[in-house]
């Protein structure tokens, strides 16, 4: 239920539709262009929409609309200041009968000089209206400006917000967000929110700031229970979860449980992504998910094939690597300390299996972060590599392929690492904490990422192995399991309990205690 509509209108007319996608949670991004061609004049509009429900009061759609400022003409008002004026028309209609309209005229800001530069404007409109298919009729039309006729355009609308099911609000995407200090119809859950009304993030843009209201948790779960609210990126092409882009919130069910973040996306690179919301209950399952397309343009951070293809080999380290099989397992073993664009590229080499691409790629990883000496870099590093290997590496998996030695490879050796094998009930566990835990794959780009006092939980439940298993972390972008501890003791204690997050006291556990006191 969230659009993007982008109006570009003059004199003569032709309408082009671009495809419109439907998603989990009946969630709708699409793309309707509608293209004049001019001589004369053109002016660009965008259009947003999102649905929400109040409780109390029924569910309702906020249409978000701005206006291209130098597309507009502007002629002076009453107070002698130039202005450009748009008449606007919303109308909803279900089987043809007018459930909700507004018609009224959209004014920009007052200026004194039009030679200085046009502003833009924005418009926010809120409209009530029951769960149901609707048609949107929207009209815009340049006041100021007789050659312009009048665009119209229709689309459909879905609203379904059901009493018996958790659900959440279609994802607004915003400008900016402040503590409201009185109310305005920008104003939700005590906030002023400006919408961003695009889903197009160009390069000089390093946040990504979003709101959402999740509905029916205390009715569902119960008063005062737990739940994770977890949001994160994915490549669209890769399908990959990017780690480094994701978050979560830990919050307690009620009528509404709100979600008002912002995701730092400066090293982001071009693509096209897919933000991600899910709510999960205590016994870690998903109870209701949303998502939004957006795109990206940060030429900056970009892995670029063909730039790549320019870096000469010759006579560095990387040009005595000629065996293929030798590059391609170099090329793994640094997947722990790349972005995820890097990996997606990587796997591309490997797949092409094109020597002097792996060459060129490896060399580049190395010299674009030690520039001064890339080799004595990749020697050291690699030293650490032979040590994961040979203590976390299982039949079939190298160390580096492991979740343990994944950890350590990213993250440097833990500050503490306790192992407990034959603790009653448990299956054999390990905690790793860290004092200060410094991401490699983050640290070239945002360096203040740093994170304080955190533990990783590992434990090995097919005991035949030494394939350690992440099962529980309170770093950021790594598994949060509320359940872990029960997860932990499944080996003779099974739970069915979905609001119990602890196991029962069990002879000689300590686990609980092990996470909370790192010795």
């Amino acid at each position: 239920m969230h659009l993007f509509l982008n109006f570009v209108y003059s004199p003569f007319a032709q309408n082009h539709t671009c495809k419109r996608k439907t998603m989990k949670k009946y969630l709708i991004i699409a793309c309707l262009s509608i293209v004049f061609n001019s001589i004369t004049a053109n002016v660009t509009a965008y259009l947003t929409y999102a649905t929400f429900n109040m409780p109390d009061k029924g569910p309702y759609i906020e249409t978000y609309l701005s206006v291209m400022g130098k597309t507009v003409k502007f002629t002076k008002n009453t107070n002698n200041k130039f202005q450009g004026s748009i008449d606007i028309s919303i109308v909803f209609r279900q089987n043809g009968e007018i459930k909700n309209a507004n018609k009224y005229t959209l004014n920009s800001p007052e200026i004194t000089d039009t030679t200085k530069g046009l502003p833009n404007f924005i418009d926010q409109q809120r409209f009530v209206l029951p769960n149901g298919l609707y048609e949107m009729e929207i009209s815009i039309a340049d006041k100021n400006n007789s050659e312009n006729k009048p665009f119209s355009g229709k689309l459909p609308i879905k609203i379904e917000y059901p009493t018996d099911l958790i659900t959440i609000s279609d994802i607004q995407l915003l400008e900016s967000f402040t503590k409201a200090t009185t109310t305005s119809i920008l104003t939700k859950s005590g906030y002023d929110l400006m919408p961003y009304v695009s889903n197009f993030y160009p390069q000089n843009t390093s946040k990504l700031k979003f709101y959402a209201e999740i509905y029916n948790t205390k009715k569902i779960l119960g008063d005062g229970q737990k739940l994770v609210v977890s949001y994160y990126l994915l490549n669209k092409e890769s399908k990959l979860k990017l780690n480094e882009y994701s978050a979560f919130s830990k919050q307690t069910s009620s009528d509404v449980n709100i979600l008002l973040t912002e995701l730092n996306i400066e090293s982001l690179p071009n693509g096209n992504y897919t933000l991600f919301i899910e709510v999960r209950d205590a016994e870690n399952k998903i109870q209701a998910n949303q998502e939004i397309e957006i795109i990206r343009q940060n030429k900056k951070a970009s892995l670029s094939f063909e730039d790549l293809k320019t870096i000469k080999i010759e006579g560095t380290f990387v040009s005595a690597y000629k065996s293929m099989d030798t590059l391609i397992q170099y090329i793994k073993c640094i997947r722990p300390i790349s972005s995820t664009a890097e990996i997606q590229y990587s796997e591309n080499q490997v797949k092409a299996k094109k020597i002097e691409d792996m060459q060129q790629y490896f060399y580049n990883f190395w010299q674009s972060r030690y520039p001064e000496n890339p080799e004595a870099a990749w020697l050291e590093y690699y030293k650490e590599v032979q040590k994961v290997n040979k203590e976390f590496g299982t039949y079939g998996l190298k160390g580096y392929d492991t979740d343990r030695g994944r950890v350590y490879l990213q993250y440097g050796a833990p500050d503490s690492r306790q192992k407990f094998d034959n603790e009653p009930s448990a299956y054999p566990y390990e905690m790793w904490q860290y004092n200060s835990l410094n991401d490699k794959t983050l640290m070239l780009t945002n360096p203040y990422n740093r994170q304080s006092n955190k533990t990783f939980v590992f434990y090995n439940p097919d005991l035949a192995s030494n394939k350690y298993k992440i099962l529980h972390s309170n770093a950021r972008g790594e598994l949060y399991n509320t359940r872990w501890e029960i997860d932990l003791h499944k080996r003779d204690t099974q739970s069915g309990n979905l609001d119990v997050e602890k196991s029962n006291e069990h002879f000689g556990g300590n686990a609980e205690d092990n996470f909370r006191n790192p010795r």
